[in-house]
């Protein structure tokens, strides 16, 4: 088996995510069921919504099918852009017709959110035999507080769905209590795996934060403790012979946005950030204003993660070959912030999959 922990990466679904994922090894793609997230967008309204889903699947049909599923949410999504009688996961319904990905319900959607997703299945709209509830931290906090909707939800669903999935979200967890956090996993994944048959648990969370200075300076290189992997390595310990399966969401925080600030300024802000995993530790090199500074500095910070003890060497990865050519002076064209993520998105989920520590 070529994946450890049954790792499962979130993403948003984006083009230079998805490429991150493209460059994989063939072994990781066979085994791997990726998670995505559609992304958000300020003023987004119900046609950017529509073209963006339309967008996601010519990417999946493209860069996706060696994969034996992927999940896909319209869970950052506003429920205000939804037409009446018609919620955002309709859009994905329709587009994803022809592609098996697993549906995620909810406690937490819209009203009509988890019907639709079981009237599409009973419609045979939906090819995936198995679908996904994800929690958030208030919902399973206690699973006596929502036992009797949760029950509904799976007693609506049964005969339609086979496989179930819970997906624990703890998003960006580096300032919450973490044991809190593990010991209500356990204790629900405990009652919960007496109550019901469930395929496989995620424990899924982020130490990266929507603003990079709060964890990185710029010009600086930090080194952080991941909270994500202590949260699930307490929960596993403390659940013993139930095996709970392993997510983060790689390299972009959960809560990450795109920059409303007009296209002319954004250099003037912008700075290069990149990501490289060791251990259970994020290592984060940052630069200086790429306005002044220049797109060259991601090569800079290149040349220092290959000097590290912890890089991994060329032939590891895709992205890390990637970084060893921007070190050894290959470089074609400039790195941007938006190019970065292919190759240390890459780098990430293959460390992740296949040698992350037990």
């Amino acid at each position: 088996m070529a994946i450890r922990h049954n790792y499962t990466p979130f993403l948003k679904f984006k083009a230079n995510e998805v490429a991150g994922l493209s460059v994989l090894s063939s072994e990781l793609k066979a085994e791997m069921t990726p998670f995505f997230d559609l992304p958000r967008k300020s003023g987004m309204t119900r046609v950017d919504f529509e073209t963006l889903v339309v967008f996601c699947h010519k990417k999946a049909k493209k860069f996706l099918g060696s994969f034996p599923y992927i999940f896909v949410d319209s869970f950052d999504i506003p429920d205000s852009i939804a037409k009446s009688g018609s919620p955002n996961c309709r859009v994905v319904i329709e587009a994803f017709a022809d592609f098996e990905y697993v549906p995620v319900l909810g406690l937490d959607r819209a009203a009509d959110h988890n019907q639709t997703i079981f009237d599409a299945k009973a419609a045979n709209a939906i090819i995936s035999d198995t679908v996904a509830v994800r929690f958030q931290p208030d919902e399973f906090t206690s699973f006596d507080l929502i036992e009797d909707e949760l029950n509904k939800l799976i007693s609506v669903g049964a005969n339609l769905f086979s496989n179930w999935i819970f997906i624990f979200d703890c998003r960006v967890c580096l300032t919450s209590n973490r044991m809190k956090l593990a010991t209500d996993i356990a204790n629900f994944v405990t009652v919960a795996n007496e109550a019901s048959r469930i395929e496989k648990y995620i424990v899924v969370g982020s130490s990266i934060p929507a603003t990079i200075t709060d964890i990185a300076r710029p010009s600086d290189e930090s080194v952080i403790a991941r909270a994500e992997l202590e949260i699930y390595h307490a929960a596993q310990g403390m659940v013993e012979a139930i095996p709970l399966s392993l997510g983060d969401y790689t390299i972009v925080s959960p809560t990450y946005s795109e920059l409303t600030i007009a296209p002319e300024l954004l250099l003037s802000v912008m700075a290069p950030k990149v990501f490289y995993a060791f251990e259970n530790y994020h290592y984060i090199a940052r630069g200086g204003r790429i306005k002044t500074n220049g797109y060259g500095q991601y090569d800079v910070i290149c040349e220092e993660i290959v000097g590290k003890s912890f890089y991994r060497k060329a032939p590891y990865s895709w992205g890390d070959d990637f970084i060893q050519m921007r070190a050894d002076g290959e470089r074609e064209k400039n790195i941007t912030p938006s190019t970065i993520l292919k190759p240390t998105v890459c780098a990430h989920i293959s460390y992740m999959a296949k040698d992350y520590p037990a």
